[in-house]
């Protein structure tokens, strides 16, 4: 038999968050995926420290819920009014923790540069294929200068150039005098964004789906 406390009238707010990631193996508290607000201290401790989800052996995803919440702490206090607030719903990601290989990593991201820049390049050559940029580079030369020219150098170096300070302005914000615009998040990192948040949202629905089926 669980002992039931009863208390009168305490007003407790929880905010919980939108996602958690434990490791498994490791329990999980309500004060782990939101805040607790609360007058009485003691009452706030006792709430942050109730077990919501026990630990897991293997790496999945979970997720609770406000109603999962709010069930945990009437099943252990009476007369304790609970207002969640925030997000509805905290998806869990339930991962072993690996460790730290920096010659592995350092492989893995040139491996990548590499790959981003030799396709970066063919996308840009193939671009300068179909617009038949070297043509266009050729009547911009002689309509300044009255002559022709099949390699205008100082058409195509100062183009070239352009090029990699424009993709390079774009994607970030160091150069900005601006702290208020260094501080925005670039292009990358605004689909990177959006792609977790996206996985996150499918994620939810599937283990929904499962759950009802």
């Amino acid at each position: 038999m669980k002992e039931v406390i009863i208390i009168a009238n305490e007003q407790v707010y929880i905010m919980l968050d939108k996602k958690f990631a434990v490791d498994t193996n490791t329990h999980v508290f309500i004060k782990d995926i939101g805040e607790v607000y609360c007058q009485n201290k003691v009452l706030k401790k006792n709430i942050e420290e109730l077990r919501i989800l026990n630990g897991k052996e293997e790496e999945d995803w979970e997720f609770i819920t406000s109603i999962d919440v709010t069930n945990k702490i009437i099943e252990y206090y009476q007369n304790v009014d609970v207002n969640m607030i925030g997000a509805d719903e905290v998806l869990l990601e339930i991962k072993s923790q690996e460790k730290e290989k920096p010659f592995l990593e350092f492989l893995k991201i040139a491996f990548v540069c590499i790959i981003l820049f030799f396709g970066a390049c063919l996308a840009i050559i193939n671009f300068h294929e179909d617009v038949n940029m070297k043509v266009s580079l050729e009547k911009l030369y002689y309509t300044f200068t009255g002559k022709k020219d099949k390699n205008p150098l100082i058409m195509v170096i100062p183009y070239s150039i352009g090029i990699g300070v424009g993709m390079l302005t774009f994607f970030n914000r160091i150069f900005s005098f601006s702290r208020r615009r260094r501080k925005e998040p670039g292009p990358m990192e605004i689909e990177l964004y959006l792609y977790d948040k996206d996985m996150e949202e499918h994620i939810m629905n599937e283990l929904k789906k499962d759950e009802n089926s």
